[in-house]
This record gives structure tokens, C-alpha cells and sequence, in this order.
């Protein structure tokens, strides 16, 4: 009879945890368990097994919210209870009203936050070479789906899941694909050849205020329909340190982050480190290392959601190590207020960091479901203080009246796409003592989202840290400023005083097309070198192999007068279809020239580029593969063996070495643990090739530190002064400088005299050979973000024109399309690719 009775007992405790016993296990499913060394699940395993998920049970549903870059889906699963997945509309209503206070009294949003649930979103690998979260979604969505103990019951219950199994699908194929293909060889678990994402690689996770990948837009779809008040983004780290980062993170938080979010990180992040502490998982660690400065990083954070960054010890992808304790990071190896537990070293497996990453996931579902009420009424509280902001400034202005039109509806759109209001003056107004006309855009700062206007729109000013009074500067963790009038060239008026104006909320911008006043009889038509519409009209034009000219002087015809730089297209029998053509979906105004101008420029043509294209995977490749892209430029990808031939004169005209490390070039990675196709540079081979190149007539252009290259082999009289200099005395991460511009010359043709520039450890140039074409001030040039040494960049060049016997050189010392945000430097890169090769004569 006891007999009987404990077996009774077993069966009603194996179908109160497991309810839905024909859910298949993910090992089942898969053939091996998650976290299995050497084992992983592939990108069509994931959402063939959220899928068969969704459609056998009713806690959870799997949307595909469209198509990633290379076309694969892109899933989402929604999982809570059965009550709440039939009332999935009602509860993200619910969200919708609590994140605009405007719409609801105090009364109505106290019944809400009775009824609603915590929506929490957890995104699993956005760096794909960190795959431990991904294999980690499928066992916490099999328990959520079929357990029915008290806890996760609560979660159910209490919280709505958004569960993004892979950020970056592409890449979870990539690097399942890669890592299958060496497993069992001596090169098992080698670094990957290309970028896990086909542009930009690592950098997804500094998407997230100019949105340029189809990957952010879509969880952004997710996001905002949504709002939820805990995001969690589950990345890895190397191996040495800690065993799992979690918030709170160290100073200093970006000013324009609500003061309840910082405490709310920081009680997520310890609840988190509690919890596994519990658990027995040693090596929790806050409060290190990583800031919560930048918006790149932190979308949510101005969103009313908390983000919670956990980064887990790296593997070697599913291979496991052995790390001994001597071996670790001597601040992982005794107790302290940030790690009370310290890990004794040993094996580390996929195993442990799937165990870790599912622990803090359910650690942030348990707090979510236990703080409900409490999670949602902050949640109003801060948006309810949003839309209620009387502190200055008031708002900002964008006049219509821009250099780059084009570009500042670019910039809007992209603020539209983050949640921001915009609106446009229906009349003449006056603000601060300052007239401005209808027509003018107009961003409140009372609104929800009014707070990731003001961080992106004003101008940053990163604190002085120092290690104790007196001490050291500490230098910042990642890039410090994103001032996005700066960047991309938009005129923005800060307006501090409250002004009238009668004013509509645009739901869209739409932009205007161009223009084109056709004339018969005439020479041609001339067109601006202002902004980036314009470039793109000339890459029509060339392609179309219409006669395109920059104007080498100003010049006058009629009544109307033309400065160096402008653009001339020779009048054709097809040249009214493609001016036509071009109007309709370009700000670009073409203006008729009657008779030739008696003037000298350059006769642009079709330009034969090539893309250096390292085997050692560059970010800033992919981004200018994204940019080119974007502006219609023809190209093609170079490789080492490609630059080993002879003759590159014969295939192309612009060779561009994008910002990549002159070893990286010529040696590249070693045979020792790279695959045979993979290993080695250009060689000295390459190097002799590209001497030749330029030596008989080709171009060379460089970005940031690919200078690097030339300087030393074609032993250039122009020397990086910033390379002699310790980072303690000199050291800029990420900041936007003023820099000077002859705008006379070919390269800086659409530019004023002083222009705004990213400099990111570039290059200062010392220039005893070449023309200076863009250099920095005798004065402290920092406009936005943090500086130290600013003495040393003072008169420096950062962009050099080398003649180079029959060819030219081209250095861009800086980040001119830095991650496909600095808007206004990328017509820098693009007139150096035209100018190289182009011939001045008569018109």
C-alpha cells in the first residue's frame, strides 16, 4: 500500500510539473540536450521548434515579424497563460495608455495597473558569436509552456513574455554553419572570416537610435507595440573575469535617463545576482566595467523600460575550457561588495553558460511577476512625468530651410521611428527673441519619448572621472557622443522659454521631390555639391554615361552665379528622361545653363572602385559596404588574393582600405589557427602591387587608421603624432570635433569653412608631404562628448591629397561614415572617389 501510494504520488507530480506531455523536450527535438559540448542547434532548428511550440500549446504564440537581411524569419513568442493569450490586444492597450498619460486620468490608469501584466522582452544573442542565449530560449520557453509549479504559474500569470530566441537569425546560421563545418579538426571553434550580420557585425548592439539594420527595425516593431518594462539583452564576455555581469552598471548614466529607471536597473541586477547566488552559481558580478551612457546601447532606458545587460564567460563557442583559478582576473578572485562568491575556476562549458542565462531569465520573469503593480506604476510614473516636463529647454527647432533637406527629414524619421512627436508650425512664430516661419518643425519636450528627443538632439557633455580627487581621468567605456544635428548636418535651435504657436502633430514626413526647369537649345544643367541627394543624382548621371562636371571655379551665367564645386551635366537626347527620373524621389534642384561657362573641371566618369575586404572580419568594411550601398555607388569587393595579381590598374581605379590595421592588411591571421583559404595578408606581394597601382595613375583612399598602410610603405613625409602619445595624456573613444576645411579643393567641394567630424582613436596627421584639406583648430575643437590632450591635436591634418608620381593618395583621418551616422562627413569619401581619377579640362 505505501508502495502504491508513493507511486501515485510520483505520477501527480509528473503531471502537475509537466501538463503537456506531448510537447516534445528540445533534446528530444534536437536528438542531444541544450548545452551538450560540441552541440548546437542551427537557425531553421530554433523556429522549426518554436513553431511545433506554438501550435501544441496554448501558452504560446509565434508571430514572424518579417525578414532579415538575408531573407530568413525573424519570430518573436509571445508566452503567458491561457487566460491571457485571449486577451493579448486588451493588455497591450493596456501599455499603450500607461506610456502616454495624456490619454488617461489617474483614476483609469489605477484600474489598469490592477488589471495589467508586466510585458517582459528578452533578446537572446544579438551578438551571434555569443550563442549560449540562443540555445538557452528553447528550455525556458519548453518549461514556461508545459510546467505548472507555483513559480512559473506566477510568471504566467503575472507577466506577458516577449522572447526573441535570436536577434540576428543570419548570424545564429552563420556561426552554427561555421562551427559545424571544423568541428573535431585542429581549427574547431576559429574565428569566423566574415561578420556574423552582412554589415555590421558586432556593432548591432549601437543601432538603437539610428535604426539603419532590418534586424533593429523589426524588434523595434516588437518594442513599441508593446512598451514593456523589462528588456533583458543576454550577450557573453571573455573567459577570465567573472562568470556573469549583470546592473547595476557604474557611472555615469546619460542626464536624460529617468532617475526610476537607474534604481530600477539596479534592483533588477542585484534581485538577478541574488538569486543565482542562491542557486549556488558563483562568479555574479555588478557593478563593473559597463556604463549606461550611451543610447546605442540603451533604446529602452528612454523608453520607460529597464534594460538588463547580462554578459556571460564565453566558451569556445560549444567547445568547453579549463580555466585555472591562478589563471583568472585577479578582480574576480576574492570576495567584495560586487562579487560575494567567487568562482574557484575549473571546466566552463556551453552547458554552464546556458545555466546561468536561463537563471537570470528566470530570475527577471520571477521579479516581473512578484513587483507587478509595482513595475507598472512606475512605468506610468515615468511617462506621466514626461508629458508633464516644465523644465527647459521647451523644445527644439528644425527649420525647413536646411543645407541638406534630404538629410534632416532623414534625421526625423529616424527620431519618428523611436516613438518622438513631431510637429509642424502652421504659422509664423517667435521664440527666445527669434523669428521663425511656418513650415518650421517643431520637437516638444513634454511627450513620452520627449527625453530620447533631448539626448540625441543636444550636445553631450561627458563627466571627468577620476580613480579618487586629483587622480587619473578614467576613460570611458564606449563612444560618448551621438549629437544627431552634428552628425548629420541639421541645422537644431535648443529653445529654453515657452512659446504660442499653432502647430500639427505630423504622423509622417514626407519628403519633397526635386526639381528640373527644362530649356531646349541649351548647353546643360548644373546641379549643387551640398548634399547627399545630390551625390547620389551624380551616380545616376555617371552610370547612365551622361558628361558630368564639377565646376573647378565659381562662375556666372545670366544672372545667376555658381560657386566651385557645382555639378554640370552636358545636354543630351536622353538626358530629360533621367533629369525627370531623378526629381521624383531626390531633393535635388537642376538648374539650366544656357551657354558653356569658360571654365576648367573635372571630368567625372564611371569609377572602377574596389573595397578592400579582409579575411579578418571589419565592422567598418561592412558599414561602408552598407553606406555605399544605400548611395548608389558601384563597387566591388577586393580580396588578398585579389590584390596578389598584377596589373590592379587594369581592374580598378579607387582601391579603398577601409579603417583596418596595416599588420591585419599584409599579415592577416595566422595559418595556426585559421583554415587554408583564410590565413595570411596581401603580402609583400600585395604591398609591391599597390606601390605599382597608384605609382601608374590608380587611387588609394584610406579611413581612420587604414592610413596606416601607406604611411609606411610608401614611406609617406606624414607621421601619426597620436601613436607616440600614452593613452593616460591623450585619448578620445568617441567625439564629435570641430574641425577646419579648405573647401577650394575637390574633396571638401559642398562644404563651409568649418564643419563638424567624428574622431574615434584616429589619426592626427603631421603633414610634410601633400595638401591639407581638412584640419583641426589651434583651440580646444570638442563639441560634443569628452576629450583628453586636446593640445595634441592642435593644427593637425585629418585629411591629406598625396600626389604619388602618376597617382594619388587620399588619407581620411577619421570615421567619415561612422556606423552610417555621420551623415554629413560621408560626401568627404565620396568626392575622394570621384576626384582620384578625374582629369581637369576645359568644359
Amino acid at each position: 500500500m505505501k508502495y502504491k501510494k508513493l507511486v501515485l504520488f510520483s505520477i501527480l507530480l509528473l503531471v502537475t510539473n509537466y501538463a503537456f506531455s506531448d510537447v516534445p523536450k528540445p533534446e528530444n527535438f534536437l536528438g542531444f540536450k541544450i548545452g551538450t559540448d560540441r552541440k548546437l542547434a542551427n537557425m531553421h532548428q530554433i523556429i522549426d521548434y518554436f513553431n511545433m511550440l506554438a501550435e501544441a500549446n496554448d501558452r504560446v504564440v509565434v508571430q514572424e515579424i518579417g525578414k532579415t537581411t538575408e531573407k530568413n524569419p525573424f519570430i518573436v513568442a509571445i508566452i503567458t497563460s491561457k487566460e491571457n493569450q485571449k486577451n493579448l490586444d486588451k493588455y497591450r492597450e493596456y501599455q499603450q495608455l500607461l506610456a502616454d498619460p495624456r490619454r488617461i486620468s489617474d483614476e483609469e490608469a489605477d484600474e489598469i495597473i490592477s488589471k495589467g501584466k508586466t510585458v517582459v522582452m528578452i533578446n537572446c544573442s544579438l551578438h551571434a558569436s555569443e550563442i549560449g542565449a540562443s540555445q538557452m530560449s528553447l528550455n525556458l520557453a519548453y518549461d514556461l509552456a508545459t510546467k505548472t509549479d507555483p513559480t512559473t504559474q506566477e510568471i504566467l500569470d503575472n507577466v506577458i513574455l516577449l522572447l526573441l530566441p535570436m536577434h540576428n537569425p543570419d548570424g545564429i546560421k552563420m556561426v552554427v554553419d561555421w562551427y559545424n563545418k571544423y568541428v573535431g579538426t585542429k581549427f574547431e571553434a576559429c574565428r569566423m572570416p566574415w561578420l556574423y550580420q552582412k554589415y555590421v557585425g558586432h556593432d548591432n548592439n549601437r543601432d538603437w537610435y539610428m535604426f539603419t539594420q532590418v534586424e533593429t527595425r523589426l524588434t523595434l516593431q516588437v518594442h513599441n507595440a508593446w512598451h514593456p518594462q523589462i528588456v533583458v539583452d543576454m550577450h557573453q564576455m571573455g573567459s577570465r573575469g567573472a562568470r556573469l555581469f549583470v546592473p547595476p552598471f557604474i557611472d555615469p548614466y546619460e542626464p536624460n535617463v529617468d532617475p526610476i529607471i537607474r534604481q530600477q536597473v539596479a534592483m533588477m541586477g542585484t534581485f538577478i545576482a541574488a538569486e543565482l547566488t542562491a542557486e549556488g552559481k558563483a562568479g555574479v558580478m555588478h557593478s563593473e566595467r559597463f556604463d549606461a551612457w550611451t543610447p546605442a546601447r540603451a533604446y529602452h532606458h528612454y523608453h520607460g523600460g529597464i534594460r538588463i545587460l547580462t554578459e556571460c564567460a564565453s566558451a569556445r563557442t560549444a567547445t568547453p575550457i579549463k580555466i585555472e583559478f591562478d589563471r583568472l582576473s585577479n578582480s574576480v578572485k576574492s570576495p567584495s561588495v560586487k562579487m560575494v562568491m567567487p568562482w574557484q575556476g575549473g571546466d566552463w562549458t556551453l552547458k554552464d553558460i546556458v545555466d546561468y542565462d536561463y537563471s537570470a531569465a528566470k530570475a527577471a520573469l520571477t521579479n516581473g511577476a512578484r513587483l507587478r503593480e509595482n513595475w507598472l506604476r512606475n512605468f506610468y510614473r515615468i511617462h506621466k512625468k514626461a508629458v508633464n516636463r516644465t523644465e527647459p529647454p521647451f523644445a527644439f527647432v528644425i527649420p525647413k530651410n536646411q543645407r541638406d533637406l534630404s538629410t534632416a527629414i532623414k534625421m526625423m524619421k529616424t527620431l519618428q521611428l523611436g516613438d518622438v512627436e513631431i510637429h509642424k508650425a502652421n504659422m509664423d512664430f517667435k521664440a527666445n527673441g527669434k523669428q521663425y516661419l511656418k513650415g518650421d518643425y517643431i520637437i516638444y519636450m513634454a511627450q513620452p519619448y520627449g527625453g530620447f528627443a533631448k539626448a540625441l538632439l543636444e550636445n553631450q557633455q561627458y563627466p571627468e572621472i577620476r580613480s579618487y580627487p586629483g587622480g587619473p581621468l578614467k576613460t570611458p567605456y564606449d563612444v560618448v557622443a551621438h549629437t544627431l544635428p552634428l552628425l548629420m548636418g541639421v541645422k537644431v535651435i535648443q529653445v529654453d522659454n515657452k512659446f504660442e504657436v499653432t502647430a500639427t502633430k505630423l504622423e509622417s514626413i514626407n519628403q519633397p521631390g526635386g526639381q528640373v526647369h527644362f530649356v531646349e537649345n541649351i548647353f546643360g544643367y548644373a546641379w549643387s555639391h551640398r548634399t547627399n541627394d545630390d551625390i547620389v543624382a551624380l551616380n545616376r548621371l555617371v552610370n547612365k554615361n551622361h558628361k558630368v562636371y564639377w565646376a573647378a571655379e565659381n562662375f556666372e551665367t545670366g544672372k545667376e552665379s555658381f560657386s566651385a564645386g557645382t555639378m554640370i551635366v552636358k545636354n543630351d537626347t536622353s538626358l530629360e528622361k533621367s533629369l525627370s527620373s531623378i526629381v521624383k524621389n531626390l531633393l535635388v534642384d537642376f538648374r539650366p545653363i544656357k551657354k558653356k561657362p569658360n571654365i576648367n573641371g573635372y571630368e567625372i566618369k564611371p569609377v572602377r572602385l574596389g573595397l578592400y575586404k579582409s579575411w579578418t572580419a571589419s565592422m567598418d568594411e561592412g558599414w561602408t559596404r552598407w553606406v555605399l550601398e544605400q548611395y548608389e555607388f558601384q563597387f566591388k569587393s577586393v580580396f588578398n588574393e585579389d590584390l596578389k595579381k598584377e596589373n590592379i590598374l587594369n581592374r580598378l581605379d579607387v582601391l579603398l582600405l577601409p579603417d583596418i590595421g596595416e599588420q591585419t592588411i599584409v599579415k592577416g591571421r595566422s595559418k595556426r589557427v585559421t583554415p587554408p583559404g583564410y590565413a595570411g595578408g596581401i603580402g609583400e606581394k600585395g604591398v609591391e602591387n599597390i606601390r605599382e597601382f597608384v605609382n601608374n595613375g590608380g587611387v588609394l583612399i584610406t579611413l581612420n587608421n587604414g592610413a596606416a598602410f601607406p604611411i609606411k610603405h610608401f614611406k609617406l613625409a606624414i607621421e601619426d603624432s597620436s601613436r607616440k602619445i600614452n593613452r593616460k595624456e591623450f585619448f578620445i573613444p568617441g567625439s564629435i570635433l570641430s574641425a577646419d576645411v579648405n573647401n577650394r579643393h575637390p574633396l571638401a567641394y559642398g562644404y563651409a569653412k568649418e564643419e563638424a567630424i567624428f574622431f574615434r582613436r584616429s589619426p592626427a596627421f603631421q603633414v610634410n608631404q601633400g595638401n591639407t584639406v581638412v584640419s583641426y583648430p589651434g583651440r580646444n575643437p570638442l563639441l560634443s562628448g569628452w576629450i583628453n590632450g586636446e593640445k595634441h591635436l592642435f593644427n593637425k591634418s585629418a585629411i591629406v591629397d598625396i600626389q604619388v608620381r602618376k597617382g594619388r593618395i587620399i588619407l581620411i583621418g577619421f570615421p567619415a561614415l561612422y556606423r552610417a551616422q555621420s551623415h554629413n562627413t560621408f560626401r568627404f569619401l565620396f568626392n575622394a572617389i570621384y576626384y582620384g581619377p578625374a582629369l581637369l579640362k576645359d568644359l
